[in-house]
């Protein structure tokens, strides 16, 4: 009885040996894994052919674990730009960089932020494009950003455009409203096309680039496209309100106003700075 009786105990024993090898190689208890959170976002959505875009890429590390990121060279980016599938201009072209490494550290809930600006390529054609950020980093975690951006026609000859805000400072739980007239000066009505029922849309951002506010998100419209006339010497005016939320931090804030027909060029969108902030009003 007691030689099979040491099997089974000596069997055991291997069994138990094994499964803490395999635990010994799974990750410490608490330890949380997170991708970074990544945003690349431009100064304004539409831009001419050869005029300078404004960039700004941001990398939050949601991880608990520092997030290091080595540079082989003097680059610590590059970026590029698509149409219609096809790369039509890279950043990094005709730059040298000099062979430095370096490193640099994100530690656990840190943004980084780059930001910078470059100017368009001539041949662009009017359409959209995609701008894409890519971190020159050795790192396998997913550090890339995209983002798009119109390209237009220069400003309209005679074409009056005003966006106003119905205020410069905001109280929470007030209402904005917001406005953009197009005046034509012209001596024949001018026809704007928009591709579906929605002539225009508006944000609302923070500081840092966050959107608090879309006046899209909770709209829906037919399909289909439409027009809008604008005869000689008159003007037509999209406007909207929001009502602030009364938990809204104070910051300062931008609107960028946009309506959507890419004939107007330049003048497609337009931006304002605004501030928002302090108590409520009493009810």
């Amino acid at each position: 009885m007691k030689r099979p009786l040491i099997v089974l105990m000596i069997a055991a024993l291997a069994l138990t040996v094994s499964v803490r090898q395999v635990n010994a190689a799974d990750p410490p208890a608490g330890i949380r894994y997170a991708p970074p959170t990544t945003t690349l976002a431009t100064g304004r959505l539409s831009y001419t052919p050869g005029e300078a875009i404004d960039w700004r890429y941001t990398l939050y590390n949601g991880n608990d674990q520092p997030l290091v990121l080595t540079f082989t060279s003097s680059q610590t980016y590059d970026l590029v730009v698509r149409q219609d599938g096809r790369m039509v201009a890279r950043w990094s072209t005709g730059k040298a960089f000099a062979d430095v490494m370096s490193t640099r550290t994100v530690m656990m809930g840190e943004t980084m932020e780059l930001n910078g600006s470059w100017k368009l390529a001539t041949e662009l054609t009017i359409g959209t494009c995609e701008l894409e950020f890519i971190l020159a980093s050795t790192t396998t975690e997913p550090t890339g950003a995209k983002t798009q951006f119109a390209v237009g026609k220069a400003s309209v000859v005679d074409l009056g455009v005003n966006f106003t805000t119905n205020k410069l400072i905001y109280r929470v739980g007030t209402t904005m409203t917001v406005k953009y007239t197009i005046t034509n000066l012209t001596d024949q009505p001018i026809v704007l096309t928009f591709p579906s029922s929605q002539q225009f849309d508006w944000t609302v951002t923070d500081a840092e680039g966050n959107l608090v506010y879309q006046w899209m998100a909770t709209k829906r419209f037919a399909a289909g496209i439409t027009h809008l006339t604008i005869p000689v010497g008159t003007s037509d005016g999209f406007e909207s309100s929001w009502n602030i939320p009364r938990d809204l931090e104070p910051n300062g804030f931008y609107i960028h106003f946009t309506v959507l027909d890419d004939s107007l060029g330049v003048l497609k969108t337009q931006q304002a700075a605004v501030l928002m902030g302090s108590t409520p009003p009493s009810n």
